[in-house]
Order: C-alpha cells, then sequence, then structure tokens
C-alpha cells in the first residue's frame, strides 16, 4: 500500500532494526531457514467454511503494527497483543482484518516457499493464532501479500538458495532486479517461475490455514523505467509496446493469484487494492484496474484507495468514488472503499474536520453500488501518537456510531 512507506515504526524500531539485521546475517549456516514449527498437516476437507462478509467492514494490520506485537514476544505474550487488536477491532464494528503475511519476500507463517520472517521470534506460528483468535471474535481474516516486494540485496544475499528469491538473487537472475533510489528488490513478473511462485504461495497460506481471503495491494511494477526489463521485453514481448505488455504480465499474475486460490477453496476470497487514483494505476503501476473491475477471473473484490478529502484539489473523494463506481460494471466482483485514517495529524481536512473519516464511511456504506469500507491502518486508530489521541478518540467514537447505524438499518 502506498502510504505504507510512510508510517514511522515504533519507538522500539531502531534496536529491532539492529536486531533483525544480525539474525539475518545468521540465517545463511544452515541450507534451510528453520520454518516457525513443525507442519500442522491442515487437510483441505477439515469442514471449515470461510467466513466473509455481504459488507466487508475491514482493517490493515500491516507488518509494522504486528512487529510491535512480535518483537522478543513468546507465544503467551504475542496471544495476549493479538486477543487486545481484535477486541479493538470488533468493538469498533468492523468485521474483516487484513493481516500482512508477506510484507518482503518472507513468511509471516509456516511456509515451506518463502523465507521466514525476520520480524518472527521463538518457535509459535502466529497465522495460527491470528487465525484462531480473529475467529473467536467473528472477524474475518484475510492473508495480506506484497506479490513483488523483497527483502535488501544486503538481506536477500544471507538468506539461503534453497529459496527461490534468494538463488535467483545470488545466481544474479534477471527474475530479481534492482530499482533506483529503493533499498529494497524486486520481482520481475515477465518470467512465468516468478508469477507460479507468486501464485503457489498465496495457495500455501490458502491450504494451511483457515483463512478467510487472499489480499493484495498497490507494490505492482516498482518503476517505468526501462533498464528494470528491457532484457526479457526484447525476449518475449512479441511486437507489444512496453506499457501492453506490463499492463499484461501483472493481469497474468493476477489470474494465477485467483486461480491458485480457488483451487484450495473457491469460497476463500481474493481481494486486490489498487491506487485510488485510477490514471497512476495505468500510469506507474501497469495495473489494468478497468478491466479486474469489468471482468472475473482477477478478484472477488476490489479495494481502491481513495485516500483523499472530500476538498481536494486533484481527486476530491465523491468525484473519485463516482469514477470506481462507473468502472465497477462486474456483478461477481464487489467494490469496497479503502479510507485513510492515517491522513489525520498529516493533512489538514482530515486533522481539522472532525469526523471526516466517520462521514466517508457512512457514504460509502449509504451506496448501493459499494459493497463495504475498509480503514488503513490499524496503530492509526488504536496506537496513534500521544499529541493525536484526543482527536483519534473524537474520530473513533463517530466511527463506531457510524458503524451502528449502517447495522441497525440493515
Amino acid at each position: 500500500m502506498a502510504a505504507l512507506m510512510l508510517v514511522s515504526c515504533n519507538e522500539n524500531n531502531n534496536e529491532q532494526e539492529t536486531d533483525i539485521s544480525e539474525r539475518l546475517r545468521n540465517m545463511k549456516s544452515s541450507s534451510v531457514i528453520p520454518v516457525v514449527r513443525e507442519n500442522r498437516d491442515k487437510q483441505l476437507d477439515d469442514g471449515y467454511e470461510p467466513l466473509n462478509y455481504e459488507v466487508q467492514k475491514g482493517i490493515w494490520l500491516s507488518y509494522i503494527d504486528l512487529s510491535a506485537m512480535l518483537y522478543e514476544a513468546d507465544e503467551a505474550e504475542f496471544c495476549e497483543s493479538f486477543d487486545k487488536a481484535c477486541k479493538n477491532i470488533s468493538a469498533l464494528g468492523l468485521n474483516t482484518v487484513y493481516v500482512h503475511l508477506r510484507p518482503f519476500g518472507d513468511a509471516l507463517y509456516e511456509s515451506s516457499l518463502y523465507p521466514t520472517s525476520a520480524y518472527l521470534y521463538g518457535d509459535f506460528d502466529p497465522l495460527e493464532i491470528i487465525c484462531d483468535t480473529a475467529h473467536s471474535y467473528e472477524l474475518s481474516v484475510h492473508g495480506w501479500i506484497n506479490p513483488l516486494r523483497l527483502q535488501t540485496a544486503g538481506e536477500l544475499s544471507q538468506i539461503s538458495d534453497s529459496y527461490k528469491t534468494a538463488y535467483w538473487y545470488q545466481s544474479d537472475s534477471d527474475k530479481v532486479r534492482a530499482v533506483e533510489n529503493d533499498d529494497h528488490l524486486w520481482l520481475n513478473p515477465a518470467y512465468p517461475e516468478v508469477r507460479e511462485l507468486i501464485a503457489q504461495g498465496a495457495a500455501e497460506i490458502a491450504a494451511g490455514y483457515e483463512i478467510d481471503g487472499i489480499h493484495y495491494d498497490d507494490y505492482f511494477y516498482p518503476t517505468t523505467d526501462e533498464y528494470f526489463d528491457r532484457q526479457c521485453f526484447a525476449a518475449t514481448s512479441q511486437g507489444q509496446d512496453l506499457d501492453s505488455w506490463r499492463l499484461s504480465n501483472i493481469s497474468s499474475m493476477c489470474t494465477e493469484i485467483y486461480s491458485a486460490v480457488k483451487a484450495v477453496d473457491k469460497d476463500i476470497s481474493v481481494g486486490i487494492s489498487p491506487q485510488g487514483n485510477v490514471d497512476n494505476n495505468y500510469s506507474y503501476m501497469y495495473a489494468d484496474v478497468e478491466k479486474w473491475c469489468s471482468q472475473t477471473g482477477y478478484c472477488d473484490y476490489i479495494l481502491p484507495q481513495i485516500y483523499y478529502g472530500y476538498n481536494n484539489s486533484i481527486m476530491p473523494f465523491a468525484k473519485t468514488l463516482s469514477r470506481w463506481k462507473s468502472m465497477n460494471t462486474c456483478k461477481d466482483v464487489k467494490l469496497v472503499i479503502g479510507l485513510a485514517a492515517y491522513k489525520i495529524g498529516e493533512e489538514d481536512e482530515f486533522t481539522y474536520n472532525i469526523g471526516i473519516v466517520a462521514q466517508q464511511l457512512s457514504d460509502v456504506l449509504a451506496d448501493d453500488d459499494c459493497a463495504g469500507v475498509a480503514v488503513y491502518t490499524y496503530s492509526s486508530l488504536f496506537d496513534p501518537d500521544t499529541e493525536l489521541a484526543d482527536r483519534i478518540s473524537q474520530e473513533n467514537a463517530l466511527i463506531k456510531a457510524a458503524l451502528a447505524d449502517e447495522q441497525s438499518e440493515m
């Protein structure tokens, strides 16, 4: 999600990053990085039926939020922290949580395809706890992945080459690329092997856990520069121009993720959360959002991040919402709208107009063309900076009232 890079980590961030770097340096000593616990042998026919709501009322719980809960925590401590988070989410009136499980080509769960995240401590499986706890509060759990973004070069060089991402990087494959002014490496989605790994990773989560959805956001192509995939484009474009070719690559990735998840369980929901600015999706991200909104086989819900105020001079909220509604012509694709609680304290319209997020939420839920809302991010509402605590408390009270009003009208 575009806003992710702008969010500050908690007070222990520097200590955490130093510790994580040290742990990454120690990872290469074994041929395979140990997973957090032995295989759970989940049976696909165990009777679990995914929990998803006709109207989503969701919240993003990012890796930054999770890292604060996981840092040097044992199983009991994490259980307590995540239970508190679910209690907060449920009490506000929300019903869905998008939990960040793969932010950097890593796994905050048990995986044979991706290396264990350096944010994990101890020998417990957080995703098993996440699913069990969230479901006890009747919250739907959607596993949130960033398909293409990887670790830094220094980190990936320390990871066992038994993992494909590390092998590709360490063997100087064109499948892993560097981007100017970005410390992180990126997968190249033009390669079928890359898209297959991403799809398999989504299916692995769906098959291994009582998950209700797979969710990914707007980290698609990281650059418009031709150098990123010049070699592959020359070999495989078959006369397509670069923009069309890249659009096709991302759409192919989406269909492969969708098909892989549905092969595990057709009732697991698949959602994509692109940028709210439609033109930016095409010009910078190579995300063919109009196609995904109008055809089956890409997603079950599309969740544009309409992170704009009513008075935004370029992308006013109502006009932007209207454009997304006009594109969403496929009856099998629900339109859920992302709202920017994180902008309280960052933009004047959000900071000084008390109730702006609650009003946007009410507007969306009252619109028959929309099937829900989502708020970014958990820490913005439940762990704000001290100077924003009173302001956020006011907003939360209004959000809760708006959600309660919507529920009473159903």
